[in-house]
């Protein structure tokens, strides 16, 4: 992979942001980054850190009329510890998680394919200073402002196959922060469908990886968000479906 000058600047700020916990500041966050050299950076940063060897096993997707996704490259089971004491205040979305039990053969094939589904909680974390407001390709450069993803136990997917729209609109998810009800709704997921937007992705890691493959994991956008603290704990549950757990650590 040949970077441009400026995809290479891009990455480099990002992996010093990493190796010394400090956001980097771009001299300006033009608007001209496009989406071509957001995924460029993407794959710049995970290619210098050596994240997917094998290519991605964990992918974050999610959008309505602008669909984006990037690879994860470390998920964790709940209950799960997170140093937290980096910055005040952190967000964190209710998603939920969905594993591939076979290789999709085409778009007509993917839901077939799936083989189970959890609860999960994002944390949402930038390397950029004032990242949370850059520009969406800057944050897409940036991981899609992922920091880290924690699953809970999973679940056949066989008991949501056949799920329609009244079906997730009716789905409850709640988050406890500390033992108390932080939030809570019926439905929430930003399409209506939490896999509405697997095809995309099908196309979009065949073009950025290997594919979506068997064991491969996809979380796909929060139902609810909200701002937590070092020293919360926090649980995310869908009705049904189970539960996963958070501490962040001071």
């Amino acid at each position: 992979m040949t970077l441009s000058a400026r995809q290479q600047a891009i990455v480099s700020g990002l992996l010093e942001a990493r190796r010394s916990g400090q956001p980097w500041q771009p001299e300006a966050y033009d608007a001209s980054l496009e989406l071509d050299d957001a995924y460029a950076i993407q794959a710049g940063v995970a290619q210098a850190l050596g994240w997917f060897p094998e290519g991605p096993r964990a992918w974050k997707v999610g959008g309505t009329s602008l669909v984006t996704a990037a690879p994860l490259p470390e998920v964790l089971s709940s209950p799960a510890h997170w140093p937290a004491a980096a910055q005040p205040e952190w967000l964190i979305e209710a998603e939920l998680a969905f594993r591939l039990a076979r290789s999709p053969a085409g778009p007509s094939d993917l839901l077939a394919c799936l083989g189970t589904v959890c609860v999960s909680i994002e944390l949402i974390g930038t390397r950029l200073a004032g990242g949370l407001q850059a520009p969406t390709a800057w944050k897409i450069a940036d991981q899609s402002v992922h920091a880290g993803l924690v699953i809970g136990p999973e679940r056949p997917y066989a008991e949501l196959a056949g799920y329609g729209p009244t079906d997730w609109a009716g789905l409850a998810c709640r988050i406890e922060v500390n033992g108390q009800t932080r939030l809570q709704g019926q439905g929430g997921h930003p399409s209506g469908d939490p896999l509405a937007t697997l095809p995309w992705l099908l196309d979009h890691a065949a073009a950025h990886g290997a594919g979506l493959r068997a064991g491969d994991l996809v979380t796909t956008g929060a139902w609810l968000v909200t701002t937590v603290r070092a020293g919360d704990r926090v649980e995310v549950s869908f009705d049904g479906l189970g539960q996963a757990q958070l501490l962040l650590t001071a």
